[in-house]
């Protein structure tokens, strides 16, 4: 067996771990591929710009989540058959993210101040972000995660009906979603400031 042979047995095995434990993500070529990349570079150059200049918490955070989401529904499929294909439902998951962070800066303090009693449009785009958020966790790391994920947002909405030790006082959707979608202590956290500082 030649040398050239158990390097590609080699790399065959190495691929199918890879994606066992990443999942499958999409291997572009030509022009979009290029663009991917440009994203990605302008990615990092705006968390360059945030290093060096005065960005407002907020929009740091905001940016960063939607710089992700997109990247991540253009890079991972829905579905394994729809690997290296794009597909209308990841142009519009990408675009709503966009969407989405515009409309939440678009606020300004005014968006924030109100996330105890958010309004239609902010529980629409709230509600959108957390589906989102789901859709790419499950694209990148799979089942298990969703399942905890999920298992926690239903303990927040249906810890009222649990028995003690477990339960809670309850929180409506409104109040769910304006907690994780309009505050700094939800979606835009601990986790997604370490990202945003010191990780990128």
């Amino acid at each position: 067996m030649s040398q050239s042979a158990i390097d590609s047995a080699t790399q065959e095995k190495l691929d199918a771990l890879i994606k066992q434990e990443e999942g499958d993500s999409n291997n572009y070529k030509g022009m979009f591929a290029i663009f991917l990349t440009l994203v990605a570079v302008g990615m990092s150059l705006f968390h360059l710009y945030a290093a060096y200049s005065i960005v407002p918490t907020q929009v740091l955070r905001t940016v960063h989540v939607s710089f992700v989401l997109f990247l991540v529904f253009l890079s991972f499929p829905l579905m394994a058959r729809y690997k290296n294909r794009l597909m209308w439902w990841d142009i519009i998951f990408a675009l709503a993210s966009i969407a989405i962070a515009y409309y939440a800066i678009s606020g300004g303090d005014d968006f924030g101040d109100r996330n105890t009693a958010p309004n239609p449009t902010d529980v629409l785009f709230g509600s959108a972000l957390i589906l989102l958020i789901l859709e790419a966790v499950r694209r990148t790391n799979g089942m298990i995660l969703l399942t905890v994920t999920v298992l926690f947002l239903l303990y927040a909405l249906f810890g009222d009906s649990l028995p003690a030790p477990w339960t809670h006082k309850g929180y409506s959707v409104d109040r769910l979603v304006g907690f994780m979608y309009m505050t700094l202590e939800g979606i835009y956290g601990t986790a997604v400031d370490v990202s945003a500082t010191l990780i990128i």
